[in-house]
């Protein structure tokens, strides 16, 4: 659940709200991810829209997505940064490279896997329900 914070022509801008623990949580009291919010300030984000949506700022809403879609966001936004991270790697230890030149293929290799990754993962649906 989010809060709608602003509303734009073409996207959102929401706040995250506080969530209950889940059944996991209960258990210890208090949830296992709280470290890393505390290190962090709860920011605002931005969802593209690409329909006219009648929310107004204040209100809450829920975000869902497809459980499969999101599957094949993770698997296209991970597996080009570490293919292009361990192919230079293994090709280089294979054909002798030396240390350096293995390095510099898997910087190389990681850049070029974020790119792919960032233009092949662009497009993702997420829903805003009331």
């Amino acid at each position: 659940m989010v809060k709608v914070v602003s509303v734009h022509r073409g996207y959102l801008t929401v706040r995250p709200l506080t969530q209950a623990l889940c059944p996991a949580c209960e258990q210890l009291g208090h949830c296992r991810s709280n470290w890393l919010r505390q290190k962090s300030p709860i920011r605002t984000f931005e969802i593209p829209i690409s329909d006219p949506i009648s929310v107004s700022v204040g209100e809450t809403v829920t975000l869902s997505c497809d459980e499969h879609r999101l599957s094949q966001q993770v698997f296209k936004m991970y597996v080009p940064i570490f293919v292009g991270l361990s192919v230079p790697i293994f090709v280089g230890q294979s054909q002798g490279w030396n240390e350096m030149i293995q390095a510099g293929a898997a910087v190389f290799g990681l850049s070029l896997g974020w790119v792919v990754s960032r233009h092949w993962a662009r497009n993702f649906e997420i829903r805003v329900n009331r």
